[in-house]
C-alpha cells in the first residue's frame, strides 16, 4: 500500500537543504547522517551536484515512484509552469508535485537527457494513471537542487 503524505518538511543538514516527508500530516524528523556520526555530519547518501546527475535521479525516483526521494530533490522554493503560463513555486509547487507526478505515478519512459550548464531537457515518453504524453521538459539545476520545472508543449 502506497503511504499518503501531506505535506515536506524543510531542514538544513551539514549545510544542506533537505527534505523530510511528512506522512499522514503527522509529525516528521529531519533526515539523519549514519548512526554515530558527529552532528552535522553529512547525510548518508547525499544528492549530486551535477545537473544531468540531479535529473537523472528524479527521473529514477519516479519510475519506482519514490516519493520522498522525489521531493529531496526540489529546492524549498523550486517552481513549476506549464507551456509558457505562470509558474507556481513553494508550497503550491509541492502541492502540484504532490497531486500531478506522485499519486498518478508520473514517470517519463525512454527518456532522453541533455544537459546544457545548468539546464537539463528531458524528453521521451510521459505517463501517469490516466495520461499520456510527449515529454519536453526543461529544468533548472542549481547547487545539487532541481529549482524549475517547465512543461514545454
Amino acid at each position: 500500500m502506497r503511504q499518503q503524505f501531506c505535506s515536506v518538511w524543510p531542514a538544513t543538514l551539514a549545510g544542506m537543504l533537505v527534505f523530510a516527508a511528512i506522512p499522514q500530516c503527522g509529525r516528521a524528523q529531519p533526515p539523519a547522517a549514519e548512526p554515530g556520526a558527529a552532528p552535522g555530519a553529512p547525510l548518508a547518501q547525499a544528492l549530486p551536484s551535477d545537473p544531468g546527475a540531479v535529473v537523472r535521479q528524479l527521473l529514477e525516483a519516479m519510475a519506482s515512484n519514490d516519493p520522498a526521494q522525489i521531493r529531496a530533490l526540489f529546492a524549498a522554493n523550486a517552481s513549476q509552469a506549464y507551456g509558457s503560463g505562470p509558474a507556481k513555486s513553494g508550497e503550491a509547487f509541492f502541492r502540484w508535485l504532490d497531486s500531478d507526478i506522485i499519486e498518478r505515478g508520473g514517470r517519463v519512459n525512454d527518456p532522453q537527457v541533455v544537459v546544457t550548464g545548468n539546464d537539463v531537457v528531458v524528453t521521451g515518453q510521459y505517463n501517469s494513471r490516466g495520461y499520456t504524453s510527449r515529454a519536453d521538459f526543461l529544468f533548472r539545476v542549481e547547487d545539487g537542487r532541481i529549482v524549475s520545472w517547465r512543461m514545454r508543449y
